[in-house]
């Protein structure tokens, strides 16, 4: 096995400096790595300056130097705008038991590396990243046209010079393979060459014959990280070669939501595990990159972006009324119209959340058409004035900037939902000249026709959304309310279903009469309506945080998904089951769904960080949180598990300073308290720790308490006999944590208990 830092030592470069005499004159060092050095050298015979790059002639095995100059020989064919050219190659015999020197030499570059310019910049813009990939598309078909194929496509081997990118490095990882099979460029033993992070699966896996779809997967990792600041996968290098095999990439518009749904549906098609279901050549990938809806093939995109033939963005209708309470009126005839127009064929409709993350701001029609892909964009605004409604509806061209139609109505409020229906039905006639000339008339289903429980019924969902105590009890009201107007509703029913049972948590309920309730109701929507993916998602969560019926839970949710796949709130929940059935991995892909079917929802972008903690893996799941933080930073809980992945990636400082704000958010919160304990036991401030044990218990006698925050604290203080204590109390009141048992961290050091795998036959989760 040869080192894995063949470096030239103060030994071997007088070595060097004589081989070289009379034809390059080294002046400084000025790169290495794990296979060569790169000094800076005078060309002697032309009078300019050049990088000369170094390697040991061990590196490549007994008949290394012959297969060296092969190679070499290949790329110095390669004349290409984009690519670095070869000057010249040559060999330095070793003197006695010293290994010789292969040296290859390439013009030097004022400039950077594409590496330099991402650690300091971070991300590029997506103009730059955009053209920048094209470039390097180009050069590397020009290299596959000529059977060359990098093999270590990364940003350190792309150049900037002049604002445009050189690919250099060709063919060094190929004959390095090629001629000795135990030579790697990486830093583990064993390892394949080439760089993992930005490694194909059939390299990772060790194949031996690559083409230039590996190289197009290597470049796609490379415009991931542009666009994202960091690659696909990180991580140790045994582990990002096991991710490349076998995870899909993270979603990237989650990370940097201005790159248009296109882009980033041809940069996972590049990014794909198995090279058919790649660009048939590098060249076409980069050409998708300039024009990506012609990239884009109905197999490898979700059924929201098959074939569009037109895209469309409703844009959050604003609120013109004095009062601020009828922004649920705004906020629903939005709701209203995307989900209508989400029916016509042909048509891509912009996901809700996408649009509400600009609601609030000024953007210029063409900006905002270039943000979420979309070549019309739909806005008004709503005003209520006692009983009647002013609604104003414009639809504008992208393209163009220009206006396509507008109107006015004014109505009683009570024809709300004739209003919502004549604005979809006009948009599609608008529109039916142009793309969509043979589409039908698309009515939306209606779960009422009576406008008063409809209102309420938005006023609900409003509040519920809040995720907040005040939110949830307010949200209750209104499905009440809306029940009473219309016995029949059953999306009502399944409104005042979730809002029972997120209660039990928002407002630190007892479980037992608040998932009760959240049961019967659920069951009532579903017969009402068994169609209704929103009543099966909210038996499904009975099912599971309460009855831990798995069976029936699981059951519930696939039913949800299969009749409305572009439910989020169903993928976010499922994500819940799975990782507690221990499927860790699955919940991690469902979770991700769930954020790009609604990434501005912070709920749903909490639920997909924190479950990195149940996958061992804080650091990921930090970023999705702070990006949480960001979206709205008055929610404790969302500090909270911040603080609490923090804790699990060690580092205790931000740890703390993440669960001050949650508890200056929400002093009270046991939970919150129950984490400053653990903290404080970590920090070794273990007096502190028992204090606020005792602080906790001592508010039993005011308030309901939580058995699983006062079971958290002991198992973090040690304490089992006390933790235990809890848990059975926590297992009596039928407290839903206790279905994380498989997964939670905090369980670690009690798993080989007795008492513990009592516990998990009890739960069924044994």
């Amino acid at each position: 096995m040869v080192s894995p830092t063949p470096i030239p030592g103060p030994g071997v470069l007088p070595a060097l400096q004589r081989g070289l005499a009379g034809r390059y004159e080294l002046e400084d060092e000025i790169g290495r790595g794990g296979m060569a050095v790169v000094f800076r050298a005078r060309d002697l015979r032309h009078h300019r300056a050049v990088a000369l790059k170094v390697l040991h002639a061990k590196l490549l095995g007994t008949e290394g130097a012959q297969r060296f100059v092969r190679e070499i020989r290949l790329v110095a064919g390669l004349i290409h705008p984009h690519i670095l050219p070869l000057y010249d190659s040559g060999e330095i015999p070793g003197a006695g038991a010293e290994p010789g020197l292969l040296y290859f030499v390439m013009p030097f570059v004022v400039g950077e590396s594409l590496r330099a310019r991402l650690q300091r910049e971070g991300r590029l813009p997506l103009d730059q990243a955009m053209r920048l990939a094209r470039e390097v598309a180009r050069a590397l078909d020009y290299a596959h046209r000529r059977n060359v194929v990098h093999r270590d496509v990364k940003p350190e081997n792309i150049l900037l010079h002049e604002g445009s990118a050189l690919v250099t490095d060709f063919g060094v990882a190929r004959v390095i393979r090629e001629a000795d099979e135990g030579s790697e460029l990486v830093t583990e033993p064993g390892l394949a060459v080439g760089t993992p992070a930005y490694m194909s699966p059939e390299q990772a896996s060790g194949e031996r014959e690559l083409d230039g779809r590996s190289d197009q997967y290597s470049l796609g990792c490379v415009v991931y990280e542009m666009l994202a600041g960091r690659p696909p996968f990180a991580g140790p290098a045994r582990a990002v070669m096991a991710r490349h095999v076998s995870e899909p990439p993270p979603p990237l518009r989650p990370v940097r939501p201005e790159v248009p749904l296109a882009i980033e549906q041809v940069l996972f098609r590049a990014l794909a595990k198995d090279p058919a279901e790649r660009f048939p050549t590098v060249a076409a990938f980069g050409e998708a990159l300039a024009t990506p809806l012609a990239g884009l093939t109905p197999d490898l995109l979700p059924d929201r972006t098959r074939d569009p033939t037109c895209a469309i963005a409703v844009l959050p209708f604003a609120n013109s009324s004095a009062d601020p309470e009828n922004e649920y009126l705004s906020d629903g005839l939005t709701d209203e119209l995307i989900t209508a127009l989400a029916q016509v064929p042909g048509l891509r409709v912009s996901s809700r959340s996408s649009v509400f993350a600009l609601k609030g701001t000024r953007h210029d029609a063409r900006a905002i058409g270039a943000l979420l892909g979309a070549e019309l964009i739909l806005e008004g605004s709503v005003r209520r004035l006692g009983g009647r409604l002013r609604i104003t509806a414009q639809l504008t061209d992208t393209r163009a900037g220009r206006l396509v139609w507008s109107e006015r109505y004014d109505r009683e409020a009570d024809d709300l939902l004739a209003i919502q229906d004549e604005i979809a039905r006009t948009i599609v006639q608008t529109i039916r000249g142009g793309p969509l000339g043979s589409t039908r008339d698309v009515t939306p289903r209606r779960y009422t026709e009576n406008p008063r429980a409809y209102a309420r019924y938005l006023k609900g969902r409003y509040c519920w959304n809040k995720r907040t105590p005040e939110g949830t009890a307010e949200s209750i009201r209104h499905f009440e309310a809306a029940i009473a107007e219309d016995p029949g509703y059953a999306l009502a029913y399944s409104g005042l279903s979730d809002a029972y049972a997120l209660g039990v948590d928002y407002r630190a309920a007892p479980v037992a009469e608040g998932l009760r309730r959240a049961r019967e109701l659920a069951e009532k929507a579903l017969a009402l309506d068994d169609t209704l993916a929103e009543a099966h998602t909210s038996l499904a969560w009975v099912r599971f945080i309460h009855d831990w019926d798995w069976d029936a839970a699981g059951y519930h949710y696939r039913r949800a998904i299969e009749l409305n796949p572009r439910y989020a709130t169903a993928r976010q929940w499922y994500s819940w089951y799975l990782s507690a059935m221990g499927r860790v991995r699955e919940a991690l892909g469902e979770a991700r769904l769930a954020v790009e079917l609604d990434p501005a929802s912070v709920s749903i972008r909490r639920s997909y960080g924190w479950l990195f903690a149940y996958a061992r893996e804080p650091a990921a799941g930090i970023e999705h949180l702070r990006r949480a933080i960001v979206m709205n930073p008055e929610q404790n809980e969302t500090h909270l598990l911040l603080g609490l992945l923090l804790l699990q990636a060690g580092s205790l400082d931000d740890a703390e300073q993440s669960v001050r704000e949650a508890l200056a958010l929400a002093p009270d919160d046991t939970h919150a308290l129950a984490v400053l304990g653990r903290l404080r036991v970590q920090q070794g401030r273990r007096a502190e720790a028992e204090a606020i044990c005792r602080q906790m218990h001592a508010m039993e006698a005011d308030r309901y308490v939580s058995p699983t925050d006062l079971a958290k604290i002991h198992l973090a203080l040690g304490e089992r006999d006390a933790a235990f204590a809890m848990l059975d109390r926590a297992w009596s009141e039928r407290r839903g944590w206790l279905a994380y048992l498989r997964v939670d961290p905090l369980f670690d050091g009690v798993r080989e208990d007795a008492r513990f795998l009592a516990l998990l036959q009890r739960m069924r989760l044994a």
